[in-house]
């Protein structure tokens, strides 16, 4: 099965990286132009010292009603670094996205940034092992389990991998389909 496949494997690399001074403006222009979602922040070193993704920038500066060019990056960066090992298996990697709720994890080894493993990339290995993902972070409550579970757990947010955009979607002839592409294309 794919879960024993390591990080280093799965992950993608070279990583799209802005340093701790840079405005939010010249960072929210990079996740633009690469179409990527986050950003890992690095010190003057080139240390990976966090990371940014565009719910910072919503809930940091869009939410404030703050200027993009007026803030720096290291306003608006999370505070704790969470990754992972490079010889860490995606089982791994997955039990921390779901514990933590994140959807990115740098990969890091002896402070050196070696790539990025997302939630994507998980899928595009082990759609199994993403499903796995869900259902964990489904049942992981604060402070226990929840006991029931909804019929509209059949959806989970996600990205459309018909027309590609984030909303609720379904695990469908082994693609995950939000409900216009599914109406659309009469899957």
């Amino acid at each position: 099965m794919e879960i024993n496949v390591s990080v280093s494997e799965a992950m993608s690399s070279p990583v799209e990286t802005v340093n701790l001074n840079t405005t939010a403006y010249d960072a929210a222009n990079i996740l633009k132009t690469k179409g990527i979602g986050g950003l890992v922040v690095v010190n003057d070193l080139m240390k990976p010292v966090g990371i940014i993704t565009e719910k910072d920038f919503v809930l940091k500066i869009v939410a404030r009603n703050l200027k993009s060019k007026e803030v720096l990056v290291k306003e608006i960066v999370s505070p704790k670094l969470i990754y992972i090992s490079p010889k860490a298996t995606l089982m791994d990697a997955a039990k921390i996205m779901a514990e933590k709720k994140i959807k990115r994890l740098p990969v890091i080894e002896n402070d050196e940034l070696l790539g990025i493993i997302t939630v994507s990339d998980i899928t595009s290995i082990s759609p199994k092992l993403f499903d796995i993902l869900v259902e964990v972070s489904k049942i992981k409550g604060e402070g226990g389990y929840q006991t029931t579970i909804n019929k509209e757990d059949e959806y989970t947010e996600g990205i459309c991998e018909v027309c590609g955009n984030r909303g609720m979607v379904r695990y469908i002839n082994g693609r995950y389909i939000c409900d216009n592409c599914l109406d659309e294309d009469n899957i």
